[in-house]
Order: structure tokens, then C-alpha cells, then sequence
């Protein structure tokens, strides 16, 4: 059985030195051009605001990342990779995340919207990792 720790690391990477800081001026940030509040249009504004920059960057970046530096692939196949299921995986997201964004925005107070945010993706990467796995596994019969 192969060693996992140095993936295990290189994926924590990811999060500490770009998702938590890009998470947190991000929300400084939406809070700043909608000025702290929370009324229903002003949450609707930062969700879709949100879900039409961040998150197509962030996945795009994940995927990058996964592939060059987790799974060591050369740049040619991670491309590959992208064009194929960037657009599934944006769109699972686009279900997904607005109802995330919303809650977070609405209740959630922003210094607490990082670690929020963050709980919310370990799952959603934990689904990411066994839609890929069980799409391997299909290939493979």
C-alpha cells in the first residue's frame, strides 16, 4: 500500500495557502460592496456575485491543482481532464453551493463564513472524490 501522507499534505496545501485566505477577502470583500447587509436582495446579490466569480475560478484552480500536483499528471492530460469535466463539475456545483451561500450569508457571521464554508467543502470534496472514483471504476468493467 502506497504512502498517502504526502497527498494528504499537498491537498491541505490547497485550503490553507489559497482557499482560506482567498475565502476570507473574499467575504471582506462582498460584505464591504453590499455593506454588511443582510436583507433577502442583498444576500440573493452576494450568492449570485459569489457563484458567477468564485466559484467556476475556484473549481477550475482545484482542478488544476489536483491534477498537476496531487496526481503528478503532465499539463497535456490535466487540460484534458478539464475540458471533459469542468463543466459537469461546475454544474453539480452551481446546485449545490448557492443554497450554501445563502445560509452563509444569511446566518452565518463573517468571521465564522471561512470555517463555515470550509466544513461544508470537506464534505463536498469528499462527494467529488467518490463521483470520480465510481466513475473510474464503471471505465474499468
Amino acid at each position: 500500500m502506497e504512502d498517502l501522507q504526502p497527498l494528504e499534505e499537498e491537498a491541505q496545501l490547497f485550503g490553507v495557502l489559497y482557499l482560506g485566505p482567498f475565502g476570507h477577502f473574499l467575504y471582506i470583500v462582498l460584505d464591504k460592496i453590499f455593506k454588511g447587509k443582510k436583507d433577502s436582495k442583498i444576500v440573493a446579490k452576494k450568492v449570485v456575485l459569489e457563484q458567477l466569480t468564485s466559484s467556476p475560478w475556484n473549481n477550475l484552480l482545484f482542478m488544476v491543482y489536483y491534477g498537476l500536483v496531487i496526481e503528478g499528471k503532465p499539463w497535456i492530460h490535466v487540460k484534458t481532464k478539464i475540458k471533459k469535466d469542468y463543466p459537469s463539475v461546475q454544474l453539480t456545483a452551481w446546485t449545490f453551493w448557492p443554497v450554501v451561500g445563502w445560509v452563509n450569508h444569511q446566518y452565518v457571521t463573517l468571521q465564522f463564513r471561512v470555517i463555515f464554508h470550509s466544513f461544508i467543502a470537506f464534505g463536498w470534496g469528499i462527494f467529488l472524490n467518490l463521483r470520480a472514483r465510481s466513475m473510474a471504476l464503471t471505465k474499468a468493467k
